[in-house]
């Protein structure tokens, strides 16, 4: 029973030994793990050792920065009317309806025109201003 005993002893330190490497690798590994996550967030770390990236970051931070700080506020654009034209359709629409009614016009005083035309007397008929004719 004692060769089982010191068996065990022998087999229980060397798995004590093993461990003790292990965690001494690990508190190794967490360490360094640390140490660079102290340097991603020290300014001067980063200044010493990637001084363009700090400089572009730099000008991107103070453009958005006075954007944010001297921005106007936006004025919105009045509402239209729904009689508002749009546009090129609009003025088209605009321009034929124009013509129409200035030809419906025209052809309204030429008929009283020639309706009156008959009469004997020339005060009988309606002034046509120029352009009308």
């Amino acid at each position: 029973m004692d060769n089982s005993q010191s068996e065990i002893r022998r087999q229980i330190e060397t798995t004590r030994s093993d461990m003790a490497e292990k965690i001494s690798a690990l508190q190794e590994r967490i360490d360094c793990a640390v140490d660079e996550m102290k340097h991603l967030v020290d300014p001067k770390y980063q200044v010493e050792h990637r001084p363009w990236l700090m400089v572009g970051l730099s000008l991107v931070g103070g453009y958005l920065t006075s954007r944010w700080l001297f921005a106007r506020p936006r004025v919105a654009p009045p509402p239209r009317s729904p009689r508002q034209n749009s546009g090129l359709v609009g003025g088209l629409v605009s321009a034929v309806a124009v013509g129409w009614v200035r030809d419906f016009a025209t052809n309204l005083l030429r008929r009283r025109r020639s309706q009156t035309g008959g009469n004997a007397g020339k005060s009988a008929q309606p002034t046509v201003p120029r352009g009308f004719h």
